[in-house]
């Protein structure tokens, strides 16, 4: 079985930021999304505070309706050339290192299936699991498929790719930002905290677990 390195996506390989935000704001700006579609999040956001990330999280009725093939060309368009410029470059470096020791490159993210892909084309990784998104008759329904990878779900979506993949997981590493990932991290030999907030940082340095700070490298 292979070794392998898996990578978060928003706040791990892109800081600061979450890509489906990215997505859901230039649609917004350039018609992708409208008024209607914008009112259909309007009762989850007051559930939730406003907190758009936990909402588009586990709501994609905003992509109700939506063509299949018109999304996944709007997204190729808007993310891949970019895509290198948003990963911060000590996680380019990481991706290298594990490369160069024929590690598989994966990625684990709780963001679109169709905005995961971007980053698996642009960054040559090995494959992805995202959160998969519900279609009918080329037409999203802005229901969810499956298991979100997120808190404890992520965990189930780790042991979906190890099927898939068949790497070992005494011989995986695993970098994460949110100590919502904690339990995903626990469950590989290497867990790495990258750019973690208060509460990871607190637990990673409790369990003795290697962080790293992309803006501490000059």
């Amino acid at each position: 079985m292979r070794h392998a390195a898996i990578f978060d996506l928003d706040g791990t390989l892109i800081p600061n930021t979450s890509a489906e935000r990215m997505f859901f704001f230039h649609l917004l700006r350039n018609g992708g999304l409208s008024v209607f579609d914008v009112i259909k999040l309007v009762k989850p956001l007051l559930t939730f505070r406003g907190n758009l990330h936990r909402v588009t999280v586990a709501n994609k009725s905003y992509l109700r309706h939506k063509k299949v093939e018109k999304f996944e060309e709007v997204s190729h368009k808007f993310f891949e050339p970019q895509v290198k410029n948003l990963v911060c470059k000590t996680m380019v470096e990481t991706m290298e290192k594990h490369r160069e020791k024929d590690d598989l490159l994966l990625l684990l993210s709780g963001t679109l299936d169709v905005i995961a892909a971007c980053f698996v084309r642009a960054l040559h990784l090995d494959g992805a699991k995202a959160t998969d998104l519900e279609t009918r008759n080329g037409n999203y329904t802005g229901r969810i498929v499956g298991v979100v990878p997120y808190g404890f779900g992520k965990l189930e979506a780790l042991r979906e790719l190890r099927r898939r993949y068949e790497f070992d997981l005494n011989h995986t590493t695993l970098y994460a930002n949110s100590y919502s990932d904690r339990y995903v991290m626990n469950a590989v030999a290497k867990p790495v905290a990258v750019n973690p907030d208060k509460r990871l940082v607190r637990y990673a340095r409790e369990n003795g677990w290697r962080i790293i700070d992309p803006s501490a490298k000059s």
